[in-house]
Formats: C-alpha cells, structure tokens, sequence
C-alpha cells in the first residue's frame, strides 16, 4: 500500500513540475523599439500589444525608446536583444532598418510597423515577403480616398506642397506615391525638402503663395515638429493635412485621412502571434490596411482660425469634428 501512495506522490511531483516547466516555456519575451515618445507611435505599440495580450501566449514586455536621437540606436537595440527575446518589434522606418541590419546574426523574428515602403527602406526584396524573421505592416493609406478628402474639404485646392525628409525612405517613398496620382486629380505637387527640424519654420513659409495647402506624412523628423509646423503655417493662413489623429485633436493641423496607427498596432501584433506560434516570416507579405481602417478627422479649432467652413458634402459623415 506504503509503495502505492509513494508512487502515485511521485507520479504527482513529476506532473507538476512537468506543467510548471511547460508554463514558463510558454512565456515569451518580447521587446519594444520605439524611436521616440509620440501619440501615434504609442498607438502602434498599444494596439501591438493589446492583441498579444488576448492571445493564449504569456508575454513579458521589454520595451523603450532613443527620444529620436539617431546616435542611441545601436546601443538600444544591443540591451534589447542581450535580454534574449523571442520578438522584437520595430517602430518606424529608421529603427526598423537599424534592427535589421544590427541585429543581422540575430535568432528570433523582427517586425517591423509602420514602415511606408519596406521595399524602398531596403528591409524586403519584396511586398510578398520571402524574408526569414523579417515581416511587418507598411502604413500606406489610400492615396486616391486621401486626394479625395482633400479637395472636398478645400474644393479650390489646385497645388499641394509636401513637406517630407529627403534622408528618410518612408517620406521619399510616399512623396513618390502622391506625386505619380496627384495629376489625375488635377493637382500639383510641389516638395518641399527639410533634413533639419531647425529649419521647418523657414521651409512652410516658402510655400506661401506656391501652394494652397501644405501635407505632412508620418515622418520620423517632421511628426515630432509638429508643434513648430503649426505656428509656421498659422503665420501665414496655410492649410495643414496631417498623418495621425493625435495631430488633429491638439489643433496642430487641419485635417487627416489616413491609416489608423492603432489598427497597425494591430496587425503587428496579430503577425508577432503566428511569428511567436512558430509560423514561417518569409511566408508573410506586408500587411497594408483596408479602407475601413483609415482614420478621418478635422479641426473645428483649424477650420475657425483659417475662415472655413464645414462643406455640405461632409456635413453627415462620420468625420470626427474635434474642438
């Protein structure tokens, strides 16, 4: 009988400690890369997160950021990849193509969000991936639907001037995009280079009287100027259409039509889930958004200051008019 008891105690012991060792291996580490405090930026990373955490994994964050100093980066990544994850997320271009590159003999899976053009950033060959342990979500918006929005909000738009960083893929990228189907709305692009935040106020003032509103992307260098992009514009009447709408709500710009950064978070995190369940990355292609993903605000604070007026054609849609 002593025998019984002792066999099945042991029997026990084994059971639990079997559970317990599977349980910690299911707990998977995953690290964080943000390249600055942002609002759309921390929206990436909330909605990144939120869908891990209702998944059947465990995950431990590790997660931070370079405050946008460039010179930080490498030593960032190497503490976050010394803390051996089983995934990294990149958040925007810069950081993505400084993961990829410094963290090359690396073991586990990078993704990468929001990334305009991961083709053109030079992390895949290929928008149908075929990359191992590199996949991600590009934050293209629907252009035609943006350059829609745009003149129906400002139907005597004619010349739109694009403020974009010549050094940054992304920005180059999306300029390229506007650029190649602005005609076929009947608008003129004209850009407009700034590769300095210093020199931002100087830049929006040259396009007073060259164009008749101004379009910020997601940028790694102009987003977080937006305080300095507003001011500017506002000493000289310019209209400003901007990329998230964190933007809007504070006042900063006029309007946006674009992908929600929220939703990217998203399906980085649903990615980072079949990345973490063993799944193939070079399998993946970069996931974009659909258009019910897009976010559509305006300012009622913009539209006041600029004499605007609401036109009758978005007076019912579900715009999200802010203060």
């Amino acid at each position: 009988m002593y025998a019984t008891y002792l066999r099945a105690a042991l029997a026990a012991i084994t059971l639990a400690f079997g559970m317990n060792a599977t349980a910690a291996t299911d707990t998977k580490k995953v690290a964080i890369a943000m390249f600055g405090p942002h609002p759309s930026l921390q929206q990436v990373s909330d909605g990144f997160k939120a869908v891990l955490d209702k998944s059947d994994l465990k995950i431990v964050y590790d997660e931070g950021n370079v405050n946008f100093d460039r010179s930080l980066v490498p030593q960032f990544l190497n503490r976050l990849a010394a803390g051996k994850p089983d995934l990294l997320l990149a958040i925007t271009t810069p950081m993505a193509q400084s993961a990829k590159q410094m963290l090359a003999k690396r073991n586990f899976p990078i993704v990468f969000a929001p990334v305009t053009d991961p083709v053109q950033a030079g992390l895949l060959s290929s928008w149908e991936g075929g990359t191992p342990l590199l996949a991600g979500v590009s934050n293209v918006p629907d252009l035609n639907a943006t350059l829609d929005f745009m003149q129906t909000l400002l139907p005597d738009m004619k010349r739109l001037g694009i403020l974009y960083n010549p050094g940054d893929d992304s920005d180059t990228a999306f300029a390229n995009r506007l650029q190649k189907l602005a005609p076929e709305h009947g608008i003129k692009i004209t850009l407009i280079g700034v590769d300095n935040a210093n020199d931002i106020p100087q830049r929006v003032m040259s396009a007073r009287g060259q164009v008749d509103a101004l379009f910020v992307p997601a940028s790694s260098l102009l987003q977080p100027a937006a305080p300095a992009i507003a001011s500017a514009a506002a000493r000289i009447s310019m209209p400003v259409f901007g990329s998230n709408s964190p933007s809007v709500d504070v006042g900063h710009v006029l309007a946006v039509f674009a992908a929600d950064f929220y939703r990217i978070g998203e399906k980085a995190g649903e990615l980072a889930e079949r990345l973490l369940h063993g799944a193939d990355a070079s399998t993946m292609p970069v996931m974009v958004l659909a258009p019910e993903d897009h976010v559509m605000r305006i300012s009622q604070r913009q539209l006041d200051s600029l004499g605007l007026t609401l036109p009758a054609a978005l007076q019912e849609c579900d715009c999200g008019v802010v203060p």
